[in-house]
């Protein structure tokens, strides 16, 4: 499990994060929802350490992150997987070399083991034998799942996931939930997901909690998210199925 407790984060005089509290569950898809500058991605650098918070927590099973010693951190990081928004494909890397690049750094395993777990993690996100292939030969979305592919490489208890729909046309969207809730839930994985996307948080939402201008402004589940008591969420919710509409 994954606690942030009080909190808060500013650039300047900008205060991106007001005195946020919540928890993320092992084996659920975590949603962390809200428009664009609501202050969602800032959060989630601030769990996976990449900013420090200027005020509060951040607990990895009871364990502050601001407080851990440096060998204990970097075994944390090792426990990390990140789907980036962008994919973060090296175009100058085969598949095989993007998959390959985590396992060179921290694991000791052999050309061959790397090359057997590699094939494993390209099965188990539906693209055999594109090994040798380079980013710019994939499309979109199987680009997006050989990022799934990499951040799994390292077994991770926790995989964060940053608009991973972004760009995606629908079809390959609910192809790319279902695959990183398949794998929450096989792997047993804390599973963080930054999105604005309706179909993903309906779909595949276990807990949702929704950022309106740098405050936790509601949280709950799939079942009471279309039921909100709150405007700012309301407000959120029509721009979005209104803006789906539009683009259909």
């Amino acid at each position: 499990m994954i606690e942030v407790k009080n909190l808060t984060k500013s650039f300047g005089d900008n205060k991106v994060l007001d005195d946020i509290s919540m928890s993320f569950e092992a084996g659920k898809c975590n949603m962390v929802i809200g428009a664009s500058g609501s202050g969602k991605t800032v959060l989630l650098k601030n769990i996976m350490g990449l900013l420090t918070p200027d005020s509060g927590e951040i607990l990895y099973s009871g364990k502050d992150l601001a407080k851990m010693p440096p060998k204990e951190r970097k075994l944390l990081y090792r426990e990390m997987g990140v789907l980036f928004q962008s994919n973060a494909l090296f175009d100058f890397a085969t598949v095989e070399e993007n998959i390959g690049f985590p396992m060179e750094f921290f694991t000791r395993l052999s050309k061959a083991e790397k090359k057997e777990k590699t094939d494993m993690l390209l099965e188990r996100v539906g693209l055999p034998g594109v090994n040798g292939k380079y980013p710019s030969e994939l499309s979109g979305g199987m680009q997006k799942r050989v990022g799934i592919a990499r951040a799994l490489a390292l077994n991770p208890k926790y995989l964060f996931c940053d608009e991973p729909n972004s760009g995606l046309d629908p079809m390959t969207s609910v192809r790319i939930d279902e695959l990183i809730a398949g794998i929450t839930e096989e792997y047993g994985t804390t599973t963080i997901i930054n999105t604005h996307d309706m179909n993903s948080i309906m779909g595949i939402g276990d807990r949702i909690s929704f950022i309106y201008e740098g405050k936790l402004k509601w949280k709950g589940d799939r079942d009471s998210f279309l039921r909100p008591d709150c405007s700012e969420l309301e407000a959120f919710v029509h721009s979005n199925a209104l803006a789906s509409k539009l683009i259909g």
